[in-house]
């Protein structure tokens, strides 16, 4: 009887009879082939990504498609589509519906630097099926609209989203921001423009908090496209793990790393009395409550001289949007009220029904960022005391106090009390903001 051995065994002893260099070249091939495989396989899913993420010659086509057509307006559309110095440089996209880049805006006169920029639009309704919903971004207000129409227009939709309220100011703003070439005049082309620009939640909000020295200043637009000044960090913790290694790494870990690529502690405290500053503004603003709903690392960027800049406030909402969306759910517990990442508010359960309470104030949302932040690396004379008045901060809780907004308001005085002494002119040589003195 004759054994057929199997042909991996063959394999394996004509393997003995090579020699053990030609094995070892073998090998070196088998993982430099694996290593092109794996490389263009992560290259092809990078570039698929690019492209249904990032559709920037579909977005400057139909913009100045309508703009050449003399539909919309803006500030910078002659420099996005007829001198052409609007540069885009990098896809920052997560949505296809939500097209962002970074680019700059060449310098025209010698000697000057380019303009950093980061550029928004979005074209959740350009990508639609629907023809009809297409044509809608830019179809109010009608032609034969008068300026007075267009005002009342304004009125209603400000009151719809920020609740009853005195909002001339914010009127005169809008106004002032649409007439681009400062005749005192809306032409139609300018107030089609404005209304599509202000469907956008995080132009809105550019609008409400236009005073803001924390929000990228707004250089401009086209359409329902528009530009704001870049920041230099765009996230409060230091670094970007590459993608595959982000997924794969844990959230407590990745905070942990990034520790250790975060500025000094002075620009560290800096940053944070910034963030406070900001909160502040939001607290009971002149246009009413306004909460941080979607707060990440990613939503607060700082320029060179550490002064922060809130960079995505796409879900900054007024207290009277979170009341309307809320008060018709039923509940049995404060977390069947919730809108969005981070605003849940309070069950009542008597009615069942949610309220217009947010559990955690923006405060405490902030400190849950700050808190690793600033404890690392904070000086032994204050470090005892910070970690007290953070503890206090993450502890705010609307259900278990009924005095919630005094205590806001104490804890937040409290631990800018403590940043500033650290902070001073004396010592680090900052400069405060007029407003924080």
């Amino acid at each position: 009887m004759i054994l057929q051995l199997s042909p991996s065994l063959r394999l394996a002893q004509h393997m003995q009879f090579i020699h053990p260099r030609t094995q070892l070249k073998v090998k070196h091939i088998l993982v430099i082939w694996s290593f092109i495989f794996v490389c263009s396989w992560m290259g092809y899913l990078k570039y698929s990504n690019y492209v249904d993420l990032c559709r920037e010659h579909a977005m400057t086509t139909v913009i100045c498609d309508r703009y050449r057509k003399g539909v919309i307006t803006g500030s910078l559309c002659e420099e996005l589509c007829e001198t052409k110095i609007i540069i885009f440089s990098k896809c920052l996209s997560h949505l296809p519906s939500q097209q962002v880049y970074s680019g700059y805006i060449k310098a025209t006169e010698p000697k000057k630097n380019p303009k950093h920029i980061i550029i928004k639009h979005n074209m959740e309704k350009f990508l639609s099926q629907d023809p009809m919903v297409r044509e809608a971004v830019y179809n109010k207000p009608e032609k034969g609209s008068s300026m007075d129409d267009f005002r009342v227009m304004l009125k209603a939709y400000l009151e719809r989203r920020l609740g009853d309220g005195d909002y001339t100011d914010l009127m005169t703003r809008i106004i002032d921001v649409a007439d681009i070439n400062y005749d005192g005049k809306v032409t139609l082309a300018e107030a089609k423009t404005m209304w599509a620009l202000l469907q956008n939640s995080e132009f809105f909000m550019m609008m409400v908090l236009k005073d803001s020295d924390h929000i990228p200043k707004l250089e401009g637009f086209c359409g329902d496209m528009f530009i704001v000044e870049e920041a230099m960090v765009d996230r409060v913790y230091g670094v970007e793990l590459p993608g595959v290694i982000n997924m794969a790494v844990p959230n407590s870990y990745k905070q942990s790393i990034d520790q250790w690529f975060t500025p000094t502690w002075p620009q560290k405290a800096h940053i944070a009395v910034g963030m406070l500053e900001f909160i502040e503004e939001i607290f009971h603003g002149s246009n009413g409550n306004l909460y941080m709903c979607d707060l990440t690392e990613h939503s607060i960027g700082f320029t060179e001289k550490h002064e922060v800049k809130v960079i995505n406030f796409a879900n900054l909402v007024p207290e009277t949007t979170l009341e309307q969306v809320l008060r018709e759910r039923h509940c049995t517990q404060n977390t069947d009220c919730s809108y969005a990442e981070n605003c849940i508010t309070i069950c009542d359960h008597n009615t069942h029904q949610c309220t217009g309470q947010v559990v955690h104030p923006n405060l405490q949302k902030v400190c849950v960022l700050l808190h690793m932040f600033l404890l690392r690396g904070a000086p032994k004379d204050v470090k005892l005391e910070l970690e007290e008045e953070l503890e206090k901060c993450l502890a705010l809780d609307a259900s278990k106090n009924s005095d919630i907004q005094l205590e806001h308001s104490l804890v937040l005085n409290s631990l800018k009390s403590t940043l500033w002494k650290q902070i001073s002119n004396e010592k680090f040589g900052y400069i405060p903001n007029k407003k924080s003195r």
